[in-house]
């Protein structure tokens, strides 16, 4: 296998960063002012904007960073990101308030996974825990299938 373990964590870690800066420009789009005119958030255009932002960081991964991969390169990058982040949060969840959010900077690309778990359990952990486990490795879909393809081409 060669030397792309870092890969996928690279990806997540600069796609986290663009993510929210394009959440705060676009950001906006969600502000709702209110009959007595205060604005507000509307968390229905905060999800859809999450959700179309998390299609394009997995579109854009999967058809030209990852695309030339094979699947089990892929999977093995990917568990790497997975070990850093159930370790980075659980240590994380025990510092100061300054170190979740830095390290919610580094995992935000998937955070619509987060929010509508949270929103159907109510329980923060659980919907951290599969934020942290399961969205880097949906970039497996795009890795092709064995190595023999892969050195053909």
């Amino acid at each position: 296998m060669r030397k792309t373990w870092w890969k996928v964590p690279l990806y997540c870690i600069v796609a986290s960063w663009v993510s929210f800066q394009l959440e705060t420009i676009l950001g906006r789009w969600t502000l709702v002012t209110l009959p007595d005119g205060s604005l507000t958030t509307d968390f229905t255009r905060w999800r859809i904007m999450e959700a179309v932002l998390l299609a394009a960081i997995v579109c854009v991964g999967g058809f030209l960073f990852f695309r030339r991969m094979t699947r089990k390169e892929i999977f093995f990058s990917a568990s790497v990101l997975v070990v850093f982040n159930v370790a980075a949060g659980f240590i994380t969840s025990q510092m100061q308030p300054v170190a979740s959010v830095y390290f919610g900077w580094m995992t935000g690309w998937s955070g619509v996974v987060s929010s509508l778990l949270f929103s159907l359990t109510q329980k923060p952990w659980l919907a951290s825990i599969v934020q942290w486990v399961l969205p880097p490795y949906i970039f497996v879909l795009f890795g092709r299938k064995d190595e023999k393809e892969h050195e053909e081409k």
